[in-house]
């Protein structure tokens, strides 16, 4: 991941299958949101390698900043993070109207039927676990804000 030095083991919590790479529209701006910053970082380098337009957030309180800064049109959030958690996040940015049509995708560790169920009628647009795999994240992404 071009000269980025990553703690051993990083290969367990991004999978990073050989790509075609892709490139995101100049309009079209990813905002990934993780407090983990081994996975924020590995997450949001494997999606700029592909070609995707990505900014980070370390948390819910600087991705609303954020997201009245950049606009971005679409959010990957994770769930588990201290104070606000995704959910929270997620109803926050789409209780203002110019927000309410960004789609989420929740990016978590939490494995559960009812966490999803939860997300999706929450109106998430996907809910991912981890290990991060690039290639079903790069889907999604393609799916929802085009190539």
């Amino acid at each position: 991941m071009r000269g980025v030095a990553f703690p051993v083991g990083i290969a367990d919590i991004v999978k990073n299958e050989s790509h075609p790479m892709k490139h995101t529209p100049p309009d079209k701006l990813i905002l990934l949101v993780d407090d983990e910053p081994a996975i924020r970082d590995a997450t949001l380098f494997g999606l700029r390698d592909r070609g995707f337009r990505v900014e980070a957030a370390d948390g819910a309180e600087s991705a609303l900043k954020a997201v009245a800064r950049l606009k971005p049109s679409i959010i990957i959030s994770d769930l588990v993070m201290p104070g606000t958690n995704g959910f929270e996040l997620f109803q926050e940015v789409h209780k203002l109207r110019e927000y309410r049509s960004i789609p989420f995708v929740f990016l978590t560790a939490v494995d559960d039927y009812y966490a999803k169920k939860f997300g999706k009628d929450l109106g998430g647009a996907a809910y991912v676990t981890k290990p991060v795999d690039l290639d079903e994240l790069e889907r999604i992404l393609l799916d929802k804000v085009g190539t």
